[in-house]
Order: C-alpha cells, then structure tokens, then sequence
C-alpha cells in the first residue's frame, strides 16, 4: 500500500511540475505511468535497480540499445524518450495514439489476450513468421 501511495504523489509531482525536459524524466514518469519500481523496470531491460536509478538521473549513459529497448517496452519513440518530441507517438493519429497508450497501460496478461485476438490480422514479417 505505502508503494502504491509513493507512486501516486510521484505522478502527481510530475504531473503538477510539467518537468520533461530531460529523458531522466521521461524513464521516470513511463515507469510510473506502468506502475513499476526500479527494480521491476531493471527487470524487464535486464539491468540492476541501481542502472535504473542511473538512467533516471542522468548520472548513467544510454546506449543506443538501451534506447531502443526502453521504447520497445514503454511503445514510444526515442525522439520522445529523449525529450525531444511532446508526443510519444508522433506517427499516429490522435485516435489511434490513444490506443496504443491505453494498451501500454493494460495489465500484461490482458495485453498477451489482445496480441492473440490480433495475430491473425497481422501482416508477416520479412523473414515469413
């Protein structure tokens, strides 16, 4: 419950600042926003919580594989991950961003039920999977 509490008013400070200037901040808030700590988001990239700590507060370097996993997994693009774009989905109409962000937000096994209820419809990829 205390966790939950601490992410609520780290949302709220976000939120209330409008500080985004800098990708720390971005890391930051899309953590949150999926409602993970540093360890679990160090998790899911295959890093230590302290990494995690390191790329939120600049004092760690993100190499452009870094980048890309960390867009990979929040679903934005890097000129939004860095600070450099407002809209995390810049190629996406308003409707269709709305979507994948609601996506991004859903629990993981519900997100696993629509990538099943989507394989289907989905195009191959160039090596025929």
């Amino acid at each position: 419950m205390e966790a939950s509490i601490q992410l609520d008013k780290d949302i709220i400070e976000i939120i209330q600042t409008g500080d985004r200037s800098i990708e720390m901040n971005r890391i930051r808030e899309l953590r949150l926003v999926h409602g993970w700590t540093q360890t679990q988001l160090g998790k899911h990239i295959g890093a230590a919580k302290s990494t995690v700590s390191g790329y939120e507060t600049e004092e760690r370097q993100l190499t452009p594989e870094m980048i890309g996993m960390l867009c990979d997994l929040f679903g934005c693009t890097a000129d939004y991950l860095l600070g450099r774009s407002d809209e995390p989905y810049a190629k996406l109409s308003a409707e269709d961003g709305l979507l994948v962000r609601t996506y991004h937000t859903l629990p993981p096994e519900i997100r696993r039920a629509i990538d099943l209820l989507m394989l289907p419809y989905l195009p191959a990829t160039r090596d025929g999977k």
